[in-house]
């Protein structure tokens, strides 16, 4: 009997509910560390991934390299880290066995690596991926190709909860903001970018947000990393370099260095200011300034303490009538970084508050009661 698409988004909810709860209970109140780092070279056995035009160059065996080598320094860097691979040789690993790895190993962050293709040779860069919903096609075809290789798999409609990675309508279940790595995992990618610049892969284009597999399941910080095109052929020139992908493993190596640095002073990297997600170049021609959008009421000093419904979190400063607020009323907008915190209502009691929960969960899947008081959003 097929499962139904409510049972699946049931489903996908009841996971990111647990996914938040369990990286809760497994972080120490003091001295935090990252220990443990899960690296997963994409694809690998009977799933190629992206193949050059030439057919002389396979996705699976550039990022194998990359991983490994990325992992070697980690390990003489800091021999007190545990590196842990989803795979060290040419074999198939499915997507839900990648996150559970780095799940049932308790890690402190989950890199996956990868390159991008197109039909167009004239696309080249690097681009990271953090877990959330973008509706830009481009950002669609990425998720789609990647979330793919789960049709090679056996069952798979019971194992992802019904997905389909080629049904546009199965991506609904992604859009679950309230992610509790969502800041740290921004922060990371924006390390992985920056560290990347100037590199053997020229052109950087961003952080992007996307609707994939692996990143979904994880419950730790996680990214997904495109570190270049093997369909252009100065990408491909670079990546097929055994010289060259060292120097990308370092730059990786570096984003890691920085972002375990700050892991661990902040107790979790949350305390960074939280970088935004970097637009399609597509969306608006670069000497048009950007329209000053018109914002729900910002939380005012000295209002007092009060209960509210926080219903997602995001990068974008969104206008008072924009559809993602599904008609809630008394939306106010909370600054955390570049991250806006959206909350609708306020309550005098949590009960109230929780009430109010109930029933915007059916807009809002994962919304959550929190307290403001003096202008900051706690979370209950």
């Amino acid at each position: 009997m097929p499962i139904s698409f409510s049972r699946r988004f049931l489903a996908a909810v009841l996971i990111a509910v647990c996914a938040v709860f369990c990286s809760y209970a497994a972080t120490p109140e003091e001295g935090l560390k990252l220990r443990k780092v899960v690296i997963d070279a994409g694809h690998g056995g009977h799933d190629p991934g992206a193949i050059s035009k030439d057919r002389k160059l396979y996705e699976k065996n550039v990022v194998l390299d990359l991983a490994l080598m990325l992992g070697d320094r980690i390990k003489g860097a800091y021999p007190d880290v545990k590196v842990i691979y989803t795979r060290d040789k040419d074999v198939f690993i499915p997507l839900y066995k990648r996150a559970d790895i780095a799940n049932k190993n308790h890690a402190d962050l989950f890199i996956s690596i990868h390159c991008n293709s197109v039909d167009n040779t004239k696309p080249s860069g690097f681009e990271t991926y953090v877990m959330g919903m973008d509706h830009n096609a481009a950002n669609m075809e990425v998720c789609k190709r990647e979330n793919s290789v789960i049709l090679l798999e056996d069952d798979y409609t019971a194992r992802y909860q019904g997905f389909d990675p080629n049904d546009s309508e199965s991506y609904i279940m992604f859009n679950l903001m309230q992610n509790a790595h969502f800041e740290q995992s921004l922060i990371f990618a924006e390390l992985c970018q920056n560290s990347m610049k100037g590199g053997p892969v020229i052109k950087d284009r961003g952080i992007k947000q996307g609707a994939l597999v692996v990143l979904w399941r994880s419950t730790m910080p996680s990214v997904l990393v495109e570190v270049g095109f093997i369909s252009n052929p100065q990408d491909k020139a670079a990546l097929a370099s055994k010289e060259k992908r060292q120097q990308i493993a370092g730059e990786l190596f570096n984003a890691f260095k920085k972002f375990k640095e700050q892991y661990e002073v902040s107790g979790g990297a949350g305390d960074e200011e939280t970088p935004e997600i970097i637009p399609e170049e597509t969306e608006r021609p670069s000497d048009e300034p950007a329209p000053a959008p018109e914002s729900p009421a910002p939380a005012s000093a000295g209002q007092g303490a009060y209960f509210a419904v926080q219903v997602f979190a995001i990068s974008k400063s969104l206008k008072s009538d924009d559809p993602a607020f599904k008609g809630a009323k008394d939306i106010r907008k909370f600054n955390a970084g570049k991250v806006f915190k959206y909350t609708a209502g306020t309550f005098k009691t949590e009960e109230e508050a929780a009430a109010a929960a109930l029933k915007l969960s059916a807009d809002f899947p994962g919304c959550f009661v929190v307290k403001v008081d003096n202008s900051e959003i706690r979370k209950k």
